[in-house]
């Protein structure tokens, strides 16, 4: 399972009253690095979409364990490994770069659709590629 990363900083407006990141832009940071990582392997949104073929989320676990704060840098890694027939799992970090600390994990869960229909995500050559 091949690990990539991306590196971003915390912006000022991402802050809620506590001073911290606000929990709902996690996810941002995620999609983000997972859009990130599937274009790495050559999986374009448009393109696929152009085909009738949607890659969609199904499901977050989100586990918290320490604070962003403005202009904190960190790193968001991320892998993925088929599940059963239908899903691709992204196990997902953030660690923020000054210190090591994780400061969430993440699992995800994705699953594939083509004109519609649940299909299985090795059935697309640059899912099946990924997934090796």
């Amino acid at each position: 399972m091949e690990l990539f990363s991306i590196e971003l900083a915390v912006r000022d407006y991402e802050l809620d009253v506590q001073g911290i990141v606000n929990n709902s832009v996690y996810q941002n940071y995620l999609e983000h690095a997972r859009h990130e990582f599937l274009h790495h392997h050559g999986i374009d949104f448009v393109a696929f979409s152009q085909n009738n073929i949607l890659l969609v989320v199904k499901s977050i676990e989100m586990n918290f364990k320490n604070s962003l704060v403005s202009r904190d840098r960190f790193k968001i890694e991320v892998s993925a490994e088929k599940e059963g027939h239908l899903r691709v799992i992204f196990h997902q970090n953030i660690i923020r770069i000054s210190d090591n600390k994780t400061i969430l994990s993440a699992k995800v869960t994705g699953v594939a659709l083509k004109n519609g229909k649940l299909v299985a995500p090795d059935s697309i050559p640059e899912i099946a590629s990924l997934l090796q």
